[in-house]
């Protein structure tokens, strides 16, 4: 049974789990500065060698040695089998277990675009390399080739067809890029790039794999920002831009800064604040918020003095209200007439 329970679920599952929480409901821990402590549950002791890290993603004891993750504890805490662990940990997330053919079936396509993805975010790099204009508009923004190659930059060519023409070569590869998002099909069934002309951001999830993208135009054209739509990979109101590159800063000063655009976190990271993130076009959400507090215990939103930005925070505070908790902070900075980078 436990092979067809495909890998990337329960990575992704263990990815989503507080650690913090799962044990925290079992056995009594307590706060000691970025992680739990507690007196091991494995073994006799009367001075606490048991360590529960949200940030890595696990539990180990000095004492005795043991050590996992979330699901791991299940097992040996509860003596769970490997499969009920699983089916446990996922009902406490709040996501069902894939177990059937067609499961698995999805998990394989997903794992393929993945892949596909991570193609086209090189190939939109080494465009960048070849373009005069986008390279001029980066430096104009005053983001740097060593901060562009970080978080992976790139460039869509001017061009109706380019990716279309350089990946879709048979009509399975087509129908990949359209559940990618790359593609938009035509009234009379062909296909045309979705990204043309325009810098590109790729968008990683927590694993650093590339799951979707967004586009800035270099002209005067509408929209000025384009994302990538929901895919079965691109979820917006739970995907962050950053959350990936900035995991390390996050951790070390144990707060992240939520600003309004991906050129606002690229902006603060050039200038040595590189524990910002930021949301793909939409609103914070409560998802955004219980991500971030998994690895911080503070967050500070950081918005625009104008009414659009008055209204995020006011909504974003609204949703803080009933997750804010003791060693769970939230705070709000408004800038009058400068964006954050500024």
């Amino acid at each position: 049974m436990s092979e067809r329970i495909p890998q990337d679920f329960i990575d992704d599952l263990i990815e989503r789990a507080d650690v913090s929480e799962v044990i925290g409901k079992r056995v009594e821990i307590k706060k000691a500065g970025k992680e739990y402590k507690a007196c091991c549950p494995f073994h006799n002791e009367k001075t606490p060698s048991f360590t529960v890290s949200p940030e890595k993603g696990f539990y180990h004891c000095f004492g005795c040695g043991a050590h996992g993750t979330a699901l791991g504890f299940l097992m040996d805490y509860e003596r769970l089998t490997f499969v009920e662990a699983v089916e446990e940990l996922a009902k406490m997330v709040g996501v069902a277990v894939p177990k059937t053919k067609e499961d698995r079936v999805v998990s394989k396509e997903t794992n393929n675009l993945k892949n596909l993805l991570s193609q086209i975010s090189q190939y939109y790099e080494k465009n960048l390399t070849e373009s005069e204009n986008a390279i001029k508009y980066f430096k104009y923004r005053g983001i740097d080739g060593k901060t562009a190659k970080h978080y992976a930059l790139g460039f869509a060519k001017d061009s109706w067809d380019d990716v279309l023409n350089s990946f879709g070569k048979t009509d399975k590869d087509r129908k990949q890029l359209l559940a990618c998002g790359l593609l938009i099909k035509k009234d009379d069934g062909g296909y045309y790039d979705r990204f043309r002309n325009r810098v590109m951001f790729p968008i990683r999830n927590n694993r650093g794999e590339v799951v979707g993208f967004g586009g800035r135009v270099i002209t005067d054209e509408e929209p000025k920002y384009l994302n990538s739509p929901e895919t079965i990979l691109f979820k917006k109101g739970e995907l962050l831009y950053g959350l990936f590159e900035s995991k390390k800063s996050i951790a070390e000063s144990n707060s992240a800064i939520i600003v309004e655009g991906y050129t606002d976190v690229i902006g603060l990271y050039q200038f040595g604040v590189g524990n910002s993130l930021a949301t793909l076009g939409t609103a914070t959400t409560g998802n955004h918020i219980n991500k971030i507090f998994r690895i911080s215990d503070q967050i500070i939103f950081c918005f625009d003095g104008d009414d659009a930005g008055r209204k995020a925070a006011e909504k974003a505070m609204k949703l803080c209200l009933p997750l804010v908790r003791k060693n769970k902070e939230a705070y709000f900075l408004i800038l009058e007439d400068e964006d954050p980078d500024e």
